[in-house]
């Protein structure tokens, strides 16, 4: 008789190990990113495709330039995608200086002249942190939700993107279309992770922040700041951020930590 029961063991055995397995590694998975709250403590799994989309450039610093390393630390494809060009010349913008020497056509408007010097100057910050992008080059002002949804929706059909962060709604119409975009996106596609992050969360006398979902986590990046230092220096070096907050972490900007909203 007990000889008669020991294969029977074994093979109980051997199917609760097959029904068991998957759950236990999918509840690990699982385990790898932790938001919300309070916890600083945010790592990716490696499977997840990561799209930033960015209003302006220079954006991604501000907001977010610790966590993209973070995200990419675990060997995570980080993508950012700029919307405009930050082309735009009114009285309440500073000039841009054409530091690093580009080549500008001859005659060239103003405004085509600082998108030329802007774009180079995003394009100088992804080499920095090592990140892939693509440029929509739209005109600055110009976005809507649409424009957005269409942008994140292409993203996640047909390169495989299932995780996006934006900016929060704020004064600025471009940073409020993409979080609209954003809140569109996740009414067509719930499935994904959607996370927000603020421009204007740093200083007082800017518009406050409206995430869709007001759930935010102050991410510890001070393991990240060299590079985020370098990146805040070239748009210093172009004059799109203010002098009078180097070196990069007085009043309007924050080197550690960064505001991050998890809306799902």
């Amino acid at each position: 008789m007990k000889k008669t029961m020991i294969p029977i063991l074994l093979v109980i055995l051997l199917i609760l190990v097959i029904v068991l397995l998957p759950i236990i590694s999918t509840s690990h998975s699982n385990s790898n990113e932790t938001d919300g709250g309070s916890n600083t403590n945010v790592s990716y799994p490696n499977a997840t495709k990561v799209a930033v989309i960015l209003p302006h450039p220079d954006d991604e610093t501000i907001g977010m330039g610790g966590t993209l390393q973070k995200i990419m630390d675990n060997g995570t494809t980080v993508h950012c995608e700029l919307m405009t060009s930050g082309d735009a010349i009114t009285s309440q913008l500073l000039p841009v200086y054409n530091y690093y020497k580009i080549g500008l056509p001859a005659n060239s408007s103003a405004d085509y002249q600082k998108k030329l010097i802007r774009e180079d100057s995003f394009k100088r910050v992804m080499a920095i942190y090592g990140c892939n992008y693509n440029i929509e080059g739209y005109d600055d002002g110009s976005l809507n939700a649409d424009r957005v949804f269409k942008t994140m929706e292409n993203l996640y059909l047909n390169e495989g993107y299932t995780m996006f962060y934006t900016t929060t709604g704020d004064g600025n119409g471009d940073h409020l279309a993409c979080s609209q975009g954003m809140k569109k996106m996740m009414e067509k596609y719930p499935n994904l992770k959607y996370r927000q992050f603020p421009i204007y969360w740093y200083h007082t006398s800017r518009p406050a922040p409206s995430p869709i979902k007001d759930n935010g986590t102050n991410v510890d990046i001070s393991k990240y700041t060299t590079k985020k230092k370098s990146a805040f220096q070239v748009f210093y070096n172009i004059n799109t951020i203010i002098p009078i907050f180097y070196p990069y972490s007085d009043g309007l900007y924050s080197i550690s930590p960064e505001k991050i909203y998890y809306l799902n």
